[in-house]
């Protein structure tokens, strides 16, 4: 369905059907549940919502597995990103995501290029989410400490470290 179709169909239902519509999709998707309880929701709604998304990626890199769930990672980020309002949150999510692939990094002491290139975007991801919220004093200690965790890696944390710098120093 196009945009335009959608939108004819919008203005042809009166504020009643209009109203049950959006109750209909409200308590249909879930997805639609969580963005309204992030754009309306308290705090500790929002929290709750950021919480579960960490704790998903941390089970994600749990120490038995020796390759990550790359895949599954990828939906929980592009789910949470689809309804997170405040780019400090989710850049709050993307550092959780780059710490814990870190921990994994440092504790199997190698990782396929795939797990390099997806801890690289994901710490890109971040900085440019920390520079447009302005919250640089907020995230700025825990990217350091990932560079510094990952020092042994030089080759690639040369490059994070070159971005880090020409984006938030």
């Amino acid at each position: 369905m196009r945009k335009t179709n959608f939108t004819k169909f919008i203005n042809s239902l009166t504020d009643e059907e209009l109203r049950e519509e959006m109750d209909k999709l409200f308590t249909k998707y879930k997805s639609i549940k969580e963005y309204y309880s992030m754009e309306l929701g308290s705090d500790e709604d929002r929290k709750k919502l950021l919480d579960k998304s960490k704790n998903g990626i941390g089970k994600l890199y749990e120490r038995f597995r020796t390759r990550s769930r790359l895949t599954k990672v990828n939906n929980i980020l592009k789910d949470i990103s689809a309804i997170s309002i405040f780019d400090h949150e989710l850049a709050d999510v993307y550092i959780h995501h780059v710490e814990v692939a870190t921990d994994h990094l440092n504790y199997y002491g190698w990782a396929r290029d795939a797990e390099y290139n997806h801890l690289e975007k994901s710490f890109f991801k971040a900085v440019d989410l920390v520079t447009s919220s302005q919250s640089r004093d907020q995230f700025e200690g825990r990217l350091n400490d990932v560079l510094n965790k990952l020092k042994n890696y030089t080759n690639f944390v040369d490059e994070l470290e070159i971005y880090f710098d020409d984006n938030l120093v």
